[in-house]
């Protein structure tokens, strides 16, 4: 659905999107996710026709379309991070107004109020929308004309947790109908409840690129194993790492230590073995965005060698 290939984009001296290459595929839904300045908003851009790269290429649909081709524009739909109405327009009027720069029929509007939840605020002025239904009129934008692909850029950054979650099921069910999704977030935490594959930006740069499954087997697979104990860890350290286990202290009495599954017990007994006094323990498995980051240093690691 979505070919990007060696694309760069420079702002003067500034390089926002360096030598940037992935596919998204049709009906999966793909995350792009960095720290503000990675590149997302730059890379959505040139994607939507909105700035010119100055190098690589970029392509949209199975016919392979730039993204300044109209077709290619009406096959996709965008949510911008903020988005403002005009003023004294009914959330009706706003869409019948897209809906006629599109030469779409009027009853255009009635489906995309009712997909996105709208059908009984019609009337409501849309300046007067709290955050969460200003979000929800804004896909209802996007949906105009039914397109294939949506592309969404920080959609629910200003939102409060239960805008957020309505705005996120709304996804899951367009996801379920089969759209194909880009989305762009600087939390993984965001996009993990409907991602099938994310992407990592740093400094404009591709820092990694995982299938969400992949991350949570790490995940499930993964142990973190916090001892507190009854001397100073130097000793309980040494000991474990003579027996392979990557352990490290955290203060006078307190260890850690990651492991695969099970392998935290195997070095409770190992510590006990050895005389060391163990006072409390506890098991822990990593946060889902701490095994994606330590794959993306990882993949540092290989290209650095």
């Amino acid at each position: 659905m979505i070919r990007v290939e060696r694309l760069t984009k420079r702002y003067g001296a500034i390089v926002a999107v360096d030598d940037l290459s992935f596919e998204v595929e049709a009906g999966e839904t793909f995350s792009i996710i960095g720290p503000n300045g990675a590149g997302k908003t730059t890379t959505l851009k040139v994607l939507l026709g909105l700035a010119r790269s100055d190098g690589g290429r970029v392509t949209i649909g199975p016919e392979g379309l730039s993204p300044a081709d109209p077709r290619a524009r009406r096959a996709l739909g965008y949510v911008p991070q903020r988005v403002q109405f005009q003023p004294g327009r009914t959330v009706a009027e706003v869409l019948g107004f897209f809906a006629e720069l599109r030469d779409l029929p009027p009853e255009a509007v009635g489906v995309a109020l009712r997909r996105v939840g709208l059908d009984g605020h019609a009337a409501r002025q849309a300046s007067q929308l709290s955050g969460g239904f200003t979000q929800r009129l804004s896909l209802g934008q996007a949906l105009l004309g039914d397109p294939a692909l949506l592309v969404l850029d920080e959609p629910t950054a200003s939102l409060d947790p239960e805008a957020t979650w309505e705005f996120r099921t709304l996804l899951e069910q367009l996801r379920r109908e089969g759209k194909t999704i880009l989305l762009c977030s600087h939390l993984l935490a965001e996009v993990e409840r409907v991602a099938d594959r994310v992407l990592i930006l740093v400094n404009g740069r591709r820092a990694g690129l995982e299938r969400l499954a992949a991350l949570r087997e790490r995940q499930v697979s993964a142990t973190r194993l916090i001892a507190v104990l009854h001397e100073a860890p130097d000793r309980a350290v040494e000991l474990l790492r003579q027996r392979g286990y990557p352990a490290e202290r955290l203060d006078d009495r307190t260890l850690r230590l990651e492991a695969s599954n099970g392998q935290g017990l195997e070095a409770l007994e190992a510590l006990r073995a050895g005389g060391v006094r163990v006072r409390s323990f506890e098991q822990q498995r990593p946060t889902l965005e701490e095994i994606f980051l330590a794959a993306v240093r990882g993949e540092r690691r290989d290209t650095d060698d």
